[in-house]
């Protein structure tokens, strides 16, 4: 089996794409960055990630997939409460356009459940609904410290920790909506050219391929 492992360069995702590594799951990894708006930090904190999870398996095909375009779009056109769950949206979409070129089968993200404000139980429905290939999160039911215990003995954890700007958290306002109804949200999307989105992104793709640090 192959899955596309979403991977941001926090804690979270290196340890979930490492649980699917474990279970002998094929992994091509997806970085969404949001440069030039931001530095390329976490783009050079994944290279770093991968480099490490490629000890599990190498050598490793990881993406960087520019966000940018979505998100400078997305800035004055939606209601801001809206934002991180319309990238997330965005971002599984991508991603299922990459699992079809990549012949995978699934898609894994390092979601926990109520971790962040849009990780409630229905905000994740809400996401996953974008697509139709599943959405594996093999971390949902356990709390930070476990997490971070995991990371720890794989070897990713110091590099996560170091500072980056994230792309999920771009030009969205502290609060945002934690009960999100579908019917609310496709309402929103009906105004938006989400295939030329996805395309745009898609033509600019880059991808490398990464051994074992």
């Amino acid at each position: 089996m192959k899955a596309i492992a979403l991977i941001s360069g926090g804690i979270d995702s290196p340890v979930s794409a490492y649980l699917m590594l474990a279970r002998g799951v094929e992994v091509v990894y997806a970085h969404f960055h949001s440069f030039p708006i931001v530095s390329k930090s976490s783009i050079y904190k994944t290279i770093k990630l991968v480099e490490t999870l490629a000890r599990y398996q190498s050598p490793s095909i990881l993406y960087l997939i520019p966000l940018g375009d979505v998100q400078t779009y997305l800035r004055t056109r939606v209601d801001p409460r809206y934002l991180i769950i319309l990238y997330r949206r965005f971002m599984l979409r991508i991603a299922e356009k990459l699992a079809e070129r990549e012949k995978a089968e699934a898609l894994v993200t390092g979601e926990s459940l109520g971790q962040v404000s849009s990780q409630t139980l229905q905000n994740l429905r809400v996401i996953g609904e974008a697509v139709r290939m599943p959405v594996l999160r093999p971390l949902i039911g356990l709390d930070k410290e476990e997490i971070k215990n995991i990371a720890k003995s794989i070897g990713t954890y110091e590099i996560s920790i170091k500072p980056q700007e994230d792309c999920c958290t771009l030009f969205a306002p502290r609060r945002q909506i934690t009960k999100a109804r579908i019917e609310d949200v496709k309402r929103i999307e009906e105004e938006l050219p989400i295939g030329k989105l996805v395309d745009q992104a898609l033509n600019k793709i880059e991808k490398m391929e990464i051994s074992a640090s």
